[in-house]
């Protein structure tokens, strides 16, 4: 207080502790996040962050909308997952120098700190290509591609609760069976591990959506079973005898069994009602862009008790 002025001369006005944040008291807000007589409105991923990872990383990202920029890592994804699109639409042809001069139309307005790392991420595009063309071209004895980038739209009961789940599925193919099997692309360098993928929230939701009828146009107005599920993981390759990796990584659900996708739609949809975003630590906080305001970490503690 003294150094924030001298004989009532405004000195350093932000040293007062009337400007400390931790001087103030907690406030609320009188309006609701969301209204108790609609269905709460989630996607996958948002599911995913609610039930498994952090309330609170969902809250200031998704609602406060405080998120950082999107990334080059995201417009990685993004080129490659439109490149899979086309080729799966037969809008482009299944041919590697195709698909590498339609990347390199855009590739400039991607922003790199740095021209070799343009390079480096270019090379590790064309080495993704290379991996969804073996996929697309010689994994396709068991399933036949139906529909991509398929949006859905769905309502579903929740025990007490109804969620409306939207958003886009990146692929979906039938199955021997006439079974609806659903392909999620991914371009991140993590995968999960195989007792994550058995319940993986965001492939849950697509199975449950094509049982809800979200696939039923592409299948001739006929609704197919949900035959399972599977992450394609276009930045790993799958290790073969002769230790090459020619094929993506890829890791598949089950079709689903027992109420417990239920059960997170349920406490995710409570947490949200019940504006509970408390922190959760683990791995995830290693790259959360909100460490510095995470009670749950030091530095987002207060200093003033």
């Amino acid at each position: 207080a003294a150094l924030a002025d001298e004989d009532g001369r405004p000195l350093v006005p932000s040293a007062h502790p009337y400007r400390w944040w931790g001087m103030f008291e907690p406030t609320e807000s009188k309006v609701p996040l969301r209204d108790r007589d609609q269905p709460v409105v989630l996607s996958g991923s948002a599911l995913d962050q609610l039930a498994n990872t952090c309330s609170l990383q969902w809250f200031l990202g998704r609602e406060v909308k405080a998120d950082a920029p999107a990334t080059t890592a995201q417009g990685f994804g993004n080129v490659v997952h439109v490149l899979a699109d086309e080729v799966a639409s037969g809008r482009t042809p299944a041919d590697l120098a195709v698909l590498m001069e339609r990347l390199e139309s855009v590739w400039n307005a991607l922003a790199f700190d740095a021209p070799w790392k343009s390079a480096q991420e270019k090379d590790n595009a064309r080495v993704a290509l290379e991996r969804f063309l073996k996929w697309h071209i010689l994994d396709r004895t068991a399933r036949t591609p139906v529909v991509s980038e398929q949006d859905f739209d769905v309502t579903l009961e929740a025990g007490d609760y109804e969620v409306r789940i939207r958003g886009q599925m990146d692929r979906v193919e039938a199955d021997g069976e006439g079974r609806a099997y659903v392909v999620d692309f991914k371009t991140g360098k993590q995968a999960p591990s195989a007792a994550e993928v058995a319940r993986h929230p965001q492939l849950a939701v697509y199975q449950l959506a094509v049982r809800e009828g979200a696939v039923d146009e592409a299948f001739d107005g006929v609704r197919p079973e949900p035959g399972g599920a599977e992450l394609v993981h276009l930045r790993q390759g799958a290790a073969r005898r002769d230790g090459g990796e020619t094929l993506p990584k890829v890791q598949a659900q089950e079709p689903l069994e027992g109420e417990w996708v239920g059960d997170l739609l349920a406490t995710a949809a409570g947490k949200v009602l019940d504006e509970r975003f408390a922190p959760t630590t683990g791995q995830h906080c290693t790259h959360c862009a909100f460490r510095a305001s995470c009670s749950a970490r030091p530095e987002g503690r207060h200093v003033v008790e």
